[in-house]
């Protein structure tokens, strides 16, 4: 079962920047002559959507069996303070990427406080996600010894 929840754990932080991505779509001015801070990547017609369904409902499917793993105790509850984290970072992640390739008219100041605010708080919440999994192998560690 622990290796359930670690594919779990590790689908559900790396479907989430995927389905916000998409969810959010494309955040580009109306207008002709656009600005791009970063230009969005090309993706053939289709792969977009095929991409955000797909990695909701791998978020979903993961956060059930995490969700219910908890709740028969087979997943240990402590390991919701990295995944919690990680998953907003994802979140955050997924919505920044959509704010750095918006096209505009000038400046771009949604890029600039993406990287502002938003690195140095994704790098934060990755040291976070970080040193408190490594305390927790640690404790798992001593009680088994």
């Amino acid at each position: 079962m622990r290796q359930l929840s670690a594919v779990a754990a590790v689908g559900l932080v790396l479907a989430c920047p995927v389905w916000v991505w998409w969810a959010v779509g494309q955040l580009d001015a109306d207008f002709d002559d656009l600005d791009y801070y970063m230009r969005p990547p090309e993706l053939p017609p289709g792969l977009e959507p095929a991409l955000g369904i797909s990695g909701m409902a791998v978020a979903v499917v993961c956060a059930v069996v995490l969700v219910v793993g908890t709740w028969l105790e087979w997943f240990d509850l402590r390991w919701w303070q990295v995944i919690g984290p990680l998953v907003l970072a994802g979140i955050g992640t997924g919505y920044g990427w959509r704010i750095l390739t918006a096209g505009g008219i000038g400046a771009n100041i949604g890029a600039g406080a993406v990287m502002l605010f938003g690195v140095p708080t994704l790098f934060a919440t990755l040291v976070w996600a970080l040193v408190r999994s490594i305390l927790l192998v640690r404790q798992a560690r001593r009680r088994r010894s």
